[in-house]
């Protein structure tokens, strides 16, 4: 993985010439997508009068427009329903025409049956947008489970092995729900990491939002 040295920071205004997905203007988009997965969230979980105690994760899969996939992982939907703020990862990625998912998919189940042993993990939704591309949301009740997250091994190998084949950029935001999922706010952004792996060495940037 690339160490703090290694990025570029950028202002909150800062396009880079010929790294387009870096422009600030592509926030809009993702923040619909986010937003639009804390409210199909939102609208499930106020919809379902007993959540069953078990399988956790529980698994839910939401029909969208043009047979578009949605799937909401639930790890503890109790804690999604009382909290009053919570952390948020936005995932939004860019991926190769011809990219191979497979592997991705096969990790991703992995990664759900290892839900449980990270302790601040409430629930991960995943989106499929235009191009095939995918959006994910992933909630935790304290931003310590994010670090805690991205030291599982099977998510670094995620990120470091299969994302460069698959992915040709990403846009990876920090936020927060202020007021929790039922108080109808919207997410708060903190930070931007952006992901360049079109060339053979990785490119990376952070934009600051927030001090």
């Amino acid at each position: 993985m690339p160490t703090s040295a290694d990025y570029i920071r950028l202002s909150w205004s800062d396009i880079v010439p010929d790294r387009p997905f870096t422009d600030p203007d592509h926030n809009v988009e993702d923040m619909a997508h986010l937003q639009y997965m804390v409210g199909q969230l939102r609208h499930v979980l106020s919809q379902m009068k007993i959540i069953p105690a078990q399988p956790r994760p529980y698994i839910l899969f939401l029909e969208e427009s043009g047979g578009r996939r949605h799937r909401i992982a639930l790890a503890r939907p109790e804690e999604l329903l009382t909290l009053t703020e919570l952390a948020v990862v936005g995932f939004c990625g860019a991926k190769w025409p011809e990219a191979n998912r497979a592997p991705l998919n096969a990790v991703d189940a992995e990664l759900l049956d290892e839900f449980m042993q990270h302790p601040h993990l409430l629930s991960y939704s995943s989106l499929e947008v235009e191009g095939g591309n995918w959006r994910n949301l992933v909630l935790f009740s304290h931003p310590q489970g994010i670090g805690h997250w991205a030291i599982s091994m099977k998510h670094a190998y995620a990120a470091q092995e299969l994302s460069p084949t698959y992915y040709r950029h990403i846009r990876l935001h920090n936020g927060l729900l202020p007021g929790g999922l039922l108080s109808g706010s919207e997410i708060t952004l903190t930070r931007t990491k952006y992901y360049d792996y079109q060339n053979q060495s990785l490119w990376w940037a952070v934009r600051e939002l927030q001090a």
